[in-house]
């Protein structure tokens, strides 16, 4: 089902956390057969696809961290650590985190060995510095592609979950596809493409910003640029949803 709803339109409808959870689940088993990186990215299919877009978007966005030696990096919904192999040999800390187990699992297998890197399964709603078991902030945050998986009251507990664990000064870089004109949520839909049930809520821009102003934006972060992920529309390939990314920064007296 495709529910097409206005900005801001009371009643707009939700997402089942069960359906979604036993999608990644399913995911996890499909990376056995395809691969971690078609299993993430979405194309099933078409793997000349996956890796282009894969490595568009970290040529894109990996420089927009300003990642430094001492860096500490969180990765949020980091799913099979597609992006642990750029991020964490250029700095202090790599933590990535995800709800799926079993997508966890793979990236333990496949990255985990580094001795800067941790890996935590944990929903983005439950994200503070003891359940991570760490004592200092992050000052880069990613999240890529997670926000659409979850219902609205979620979308806010973790950016709010994102503030507390941000360190004073801090990066954090969002991307996310986004609704072009309205709101569009699939809801129990079955995708021919993944051969699975398929769920999310691809918000507009003006919902996205506002999500964030009302959550990181109160405690100091401020949007310095933001754009689309894929210049060639052919690896967009979406007529209804668009890829941006958002970065936003807090500087040193930020700290409401």
């Amino acid at each position: 089902m495709r529910i097409k709803t206005r900005p801001g339109e009371q009643g707009a409808p939700q997402i089942d956390p069960a359906a979604v959870e036993s999608f990644f689940c399913k995911r996890a088993e499909k990376a056995k057969t395809i691969g971690s990186l078609r299993a993430v990215i979405y194309q099933d299919k078409h793997p000349d696809l996956a890796e282009r877009r894969d490595a568009a978007e970290k040529a894109l966005l990996l420089p927009k961290l300003g990642l430094q030696a001492h860096s500490r990096v969180l990765d949020i919904g980091c799913g099979t650590g597609r992006w642990t192999g750029v991020l964490a040999p250029q700095v202090k800390v790599y933590h990535g985190t995800d709800f799926a187990a079993g997508l966890i699992d793979i990236a333990r297998v496949e990255h985990g060995t580094a001795q800067n890197v941790r890996y935590s399964v944990l929903p983005s709603v439950s994200i503070s510095l003891g359940a991570l078991g760490e004592s200092q902030g992050f000052d880069k945050i990613v999240v890529l592609g997670l926000l659409i998986y979850l219902n609205e009251e979620d979308v806010f507990e973790t950016l709010c979950r994102v503030a507390e664990v941000a360190a004073p000064q801090c990066r954090l870089l969002i991307r996310e596809p986004i609704a072009i004109g309205e709101r569009l949520t699939i809801k129990e839909h079955f995708s021919s493409d993944l051969e699975q049930i398929y769920n999310a809520i691809y918000r507009t821009e003006e919902e996205l910003l506002f999500m964030i102003s009302e959550t990181v934006g109160r405690v100091g972060f401020k949007l310095s640029d933001s754009g689309y992920v894929y210049e060639q529309r052919e690896m967009n390939n979406r007529a209804d949803t668009v890829q941006k990314w958002y970065l936003l920064e807090r500087r040193k007296g930020g700290v409401k």
